[in-house]
């Protein structure tokens, strides 16, 4: 069921109907005029429940304070005060009238002659009604232009002379006015002591079926506007003005919508309209209507084969689309046990020509065999795919989220059921073919760089035959392994190219022995579908069915009849010890179906018919050669399950910044170094993060102040205020409880709508509840929105104005969703771990460094901690100082923010590093600018590795790292030198170093090497590789391996550099 926000078009006409006659009907009578209409009984409102005294609400003897004694006084005088022109006993009630449209003009006449407020009002009104006065008079421009076409299709719309126009130009809040004046309750001579609300409808005065008639005439209206919206907007998506998240979401929506607005529809007339068959129940009658206005008999056009020849009203109810569908309705019939094999059978569009294939071959024609041949295909795959669903969902792991059509039309396959929405779902699909053409395969292409991209930032590691959720770096807890599994075990096995993705190898081998030899054995044999829907026999004397039943079964497709869905189940099975090439077999199955009363053995031969199946050449519609064809011709499926990746990508970069408490310390400390002495560079992701996270990170306000860093930070720990007094005197120093509250502190959270779309794609909620939680997150004024902004949210709105807002706000999600937290984080973790380093060797503070289960380290949080105090501490001790003070722990955290801004963006390291000069000769001009460049292990506690520079013929030396903590992997992890990330993570070393001159102070001319070589050759061929991929500079892309006496000298220096280090230690 539509909830309650949205409405179509049937009715937004009762809604708007119903408004205009109220507000008639009152204008009426404040003239004088008493309104004349049938009165229904009246609905009563419930009556309001007495509020309990406030004492009930605390304990005796507590005082009430602030909003809470206010409530309770607007309670108390609620209970007290009766409401004005009623009892206290009654509510106002509801009273329905129905009146003609000869009552209605009346109304209108006595309106019209008086001179009273009417005329007031009228200047608004007119106002609101001004978009529908100018389409009324456009109209007979627009009918003119419009006869030729009406000429040639000799189709009549019986419901033309019923505008329904939208009006987005008229101010919503106007009409909440005019509504909440009409709802004023108004005293009735029925009862003296009860106020009564009146509102009037217009009286039906066709027949019930008429009625039915125009609701599905507006059904289908509804459907050609939302068509039109989800073409526009995959043709945005083509001109690449939109994204394919934004597409394929907003379409499947678009779909859930639609099939709500059925269910609707269905339950108005639950005994004319079949659920299993709606589809049917729904366009035959609509058909009849069209028919009877056209004053012809709905039969006769079955009595020919005029049928064959597709009028406009025919792509109105979506009957070509329809026509395919049906023909896999038999899947659903077939006995339990019995296996298709695949490919299904499936007979051509132009089987059904035989009779007249002269309706062939024109360019109309041509789109229409070409959309019979997609939709068939796409069909034949999903079988195979829904097998191969329930043996690798249950070995390995369970399948992508599906969107609604390909949940539609496994019910199709499955249960039978052929719904509206499934055609509207599978001609929506058939669209995107036509407006996307030979594109249409980028949406498996945005997909598959998805996964791509969000499997090489988690960097999942094999370790003992098991993924290890991080590696030996920064590792998600326990509780969050499965969201993160399910992010890679999805990619793997079910979306990229790799070994354990066994579907298109599964396809591949079902090519190659299960290809069936249906059509040719049925087009041998003449019981093929050439036959089924061809001779005029057939077409004249159906099976015995009402009138209904039997014109549905002729304009769709005549092989649902159930002899003739039987006969592709059967046909698969030849008969034992028979060859299948055996050129008697179409005989043999034709005289065993004619004795089991299968087909008539009887059947008159038509020569002709015969000839022009001949030379149409009809074969059973064949498997798509395309392994992927599921996703690559589907890319509502492909944006869907790459919305489903990044709903899980934000949960799992969330729960491990929230787990390892990195991000949230370090924007603390971000923003306090940028609000008292400045950075010289910017970082666009913590900049960002603070922007979506404001609200947790600072409860919407920016500290400003030493004093607020601290207590800001202290709070966000859960310490008390005594523990953060100014007066040091007064502070708790327990260390112990410090410690303690570094587990505690801020919690970021994954967005509402992420939470929302996350449960639907889990299946523990369905579309709709989805979409409700939607509406209220984008739509709702909130509280501060004044009375008509209230009033005119409550006002539904069309599927088309909720498409429309889908499509504003998901562009914004989808950015918010590929935020990497999980990169953010293992820098962080870095960059506090540098931090605390650094104040080690410059103040001899020594922080606790202790781990937690999973790599956690819940001691870096009080490291922060600590330096927003001393801080506080020291600018305190220096009132007067001119300009902003910083501490000399903070002094140290902003020259190693500052160190790392310089170097963690690799485009802009790569950019600055190629434009650098390059000189043959070093500055002095006595030594060649050749450097030597080689990774060195250093054996202390812990243990790790640096990239070791040295320039031989000056004895020069430089180190950058240790890589380790650059990867963000723990101290004494075994470095892999074929590691791609720690190759990357060593070429982002080398350019830095030569980037910044070797170092502050060195006395190194920032410069490019002329030459360089390495000790190890397979170092030297990986890293120019990995080097030549980011993208450097060609003329460095050669490293040489250096001889005996070059290593030598590097030994030495390593020697002489290691005894230094290991004496400096102690």
């Amino acid at each position: 069921m539509l909830p309650e926000f949205l409405a179509g078009s049937y009715k937004r006409y009762k809604q708007d109907t119903a408004l205009f006659t109220t507000w008639l009907a009152q204008a009426a009578s404040s003239v004088g005029y008493n309104p004349n209409g049938t009165k229904h009984p009246p609905s009563q409102q419930p009556e309001p429940v007495a509020a309990e005294p406030a004492q009930s609400a605390a304990p005796k003897g507590a005082r009430l304070k602030g909003k809470a004694r206010k409530a309770a006084k607007d309670a108390a005088a609620k209970v007290k005060e009766p409401n004005v022109g009623t009892s206290e006993s009654q509510a106002p009630s509801t009273v329905k009238y129905t009146i003609t449209t000869g009552e209605l003009l009346r109304q209108a006449e006595a309106v019209a002659k008086s001179s009273l407020k009417f005329n007031v009002k009228m200047p608004r009104s007119l106002k609101i009604l001004e978009p529908c006065v100018q389409s009324e008079t456009a109209g007979p421009e627009r009918q003119t232009q419009n006869e030729p076409l009406l000429e040639s299709s000799n189709v009549n719309n019986r419901f033309s002379s019923l505008k329904s126009e939208e009006t987005p130009e008229a101010d919503p809040t106007d009409v909440s006015e005019i509504a909440a004046a009409i709802n004023i309750p108004a005293r009735t001579a029925a009862s003296a002591g009860e106020s009564e609300i009146a509102t009037y409808e217009l009286e039906d005065e066709d027949e019930f079926d008429e009625e039915l008639a125009f609701i599905i005439f507006c059904f289908f209206e509804d459907l050609h506007r939302t068509q039109d919206f989800v073409n526009e907007l995959w043709r945005k998506y083509k001109a690449r003005k939109c994204d394919l998240h934004t597409a394929a979401v907003t379409t499947n929506a678009a779909f859930d919508l639609v099939r709500q607005a059925e269910e609707d529809l269905v339950a108005q007339a639950p005994a004319v309209l079949d659920k299993k068959r709606s589809y049917d129940s729904i366009a035959i009658i609509v058909f009849y209507a069209d028919a009877f206005q056209q004053v012809i008999c709905p039969e006769t056009p079955l009595k020919s084969n005029e049928s064959l020849q597709t009028t406009p009203f025919d792509d109105f109810i979506y009957l070509s689309t329809a026509k395919i569908l049906m023909k896999f309705t038999f899947i659903a019939d077939l006995p339990e046990g019995c296996d298709l094999l695949y490919p299904a059978p499936c007979p051509p569009l132009r089987s059904s020509y035989i009779s007249r294939p002269e309706l062939l071959g024109t360019a109309e024609m041509d789109r229409k065999e070409r959309e019979d041949s997609m939709l068939s295909q796409l069909i034949i795959d999903r079988q195979l795919w829904n097998t191969h669903k329930q043996v690798a969902g249950s070995a390995f792991s369970p399948p992508p989220p599906e969107d609604e059509f390909s949940e539609s039309l496994d019910r199709l396959t499955k249960k039978g059921i052929l719904s509206a929405a499934l055609v509207f779902e599978a001609r929506i699909y058939l669209d995107i073919q036509d407006i996307m053409g030979d594109d249409v395969g980028r949406g498996h292409q945005d997909l598959l760089r998805n996964a791509k991209m969000i499997d090489k930032i988690m960097n999942l590691k094999v370790i003992d035959g098991a993924w290890d959720v991080g590696g030996t770096g920064e590792r998600w807890h326990e509780r969050d392994v499965d969201v993160v599994m399910r992010i890679k075990q999805t990619s793997i096995n079910w979306i990229l190219e790799t070994p354990t993705n066994a579907f298109p190898k599964f396809k591949t081998i079902y090519l190659a022995t299960h290809s069936s030899e249906e059509g040719a054995l049925l087009q041998a044999s003449g019981l093929g579908p050439s036959r089924q829907n061809s001779t005029p026999r057939q077409l004249v004397d159906p099976p015995e069915r009402s009138s209904p039943e039997k014109l549905l079964h002729s304009k769709a497709m005549p092989s649902k009849d159930s002899k003739l869905s039987s006969l592709s189940m059967r046909h698969h099975r030849i008969p034992e010890g028979l060859d299948p090439g055996d050129p008697a077999i179409p005989n043999i199955l034709r005289k065993q179906l004619a004795e089991e009363g299968v087909v008539p053995d009887d059947e008159p031969f038509n020569a002709e018919y015969e000839e022009n199946a001949r030379k149409l050449n009809i074969k059973s519609i064949q498997a798509p050669k395309d392994p992927n064809y599921l996703f690559t011709t589907n890319p509502i499926y492909c944006g869907i399950v790459s919305f489903s990746i990044l709903t899980d990508f934000e949960a799992a970069g969330i729960s491990l910044s929230n787990w390892h408490k990195s991000i949230w310390p370090t924007a603390h400390l971000y923003n306090a170094l940028q609000q008292s002495s400045g950075i010289s560079r910017s970082w666009p992701e913590m900049d960002k993060l603070i922007d979506l996270h404001m609200n947790a990170l600072f409860a919407d306000q920016i500290p400003l102040s030493d004093h607020e860093y601290y207590v800001r930070f202290a709070l966000a720990l859960g310490l008390s205020m005594s523990s953060i007094s100014r007066n040091t005197n007064h502070r708790s120093n327990n260390a112990s409880q410090r410690f303690r509250q570094g587990a505690n502190g801020i919690k970021l959270k994954t967005t509402e709508v992420s939470s929302a779309f996350r449960q639907y794609f889990e299946k523990k909620s369905t579309l709709e509840v989805c979409l409700l939680k939607l509406d209220k997150l984008m739509r709702d004024p909130g509280s501060r929105a004044s009375r008509k902004e209230k009033e005119a949210w409550k006002r539904p709105i069309t599927n088309l104005q909720f498409l429309a807002i889908l499509e504003a706000n998901l562009p914004r999600i989808t950015q918010r969703l590929r935020f990497d937290y999980i990169t953010l984080t293992k820098q962080c973790a870095k960059l506090l771990k540098d931090i605390r380093q650094q104040i080690m060797l410059q103040f001899g503070v020594r922080y606790p460094m202790i781990s937690t289960e999973d790599s956690a380290d819940q001691t870096l949080t009080w490291v922060v901690m600590n330096i927003l105090e001393q801080n506080n501490d020291h600018a305190s001790s220096q009132p007067g100082a001119q300009g902003a003070v910083v501490g000399p722990q903070l002094r140290v955290a902003k020259e190693e923010i500052e160190k790392f801004l310089g170097t963690y963006r690799p485009q802009d390291l790569i950019s600055n590093f190629n434009t650098l000069h390059r000189p043959a000769r070093m500055p002095s001009d006595q030594v060649p600018n050749h450097w030597n460049i080689s990774i060195r292990h250093v054996a202390l506690s812990p243990p790790g590795d640096l990239v070791f520079f040295v320039q031989p013929n000056s004895y020069y030396v430089h180190s950058e790292g240790p890589i380790q903590t650059v990867e963000g992997q723990a101290p004494g992890h075994i470095l892999n030198p074929k590691s791609l990330v720690t190759l990357q993570t060593i070429a982002r070393l080398i350019m830095k170093a030569f980037v910044e001159g070797m170092g502050a102070g060195s006395g190194i001319a920032t410069s490019a090497p002329w030459t360089w070589a390495t000790n190890e050759p397979n170092f030297a061929r990986r890293i120019i590789k990995v080097m030549t991929d980011m993208g450097v500079r060609q003329d460095l892309m050669s490293m040489a391996v250096a001889d005996g006496e070059e290593l030598a000298i590097c030994d030495e220096q390593w020697k002489d550099l290691s005894d230094i280090v290991t004496r400096s230690v102690g």
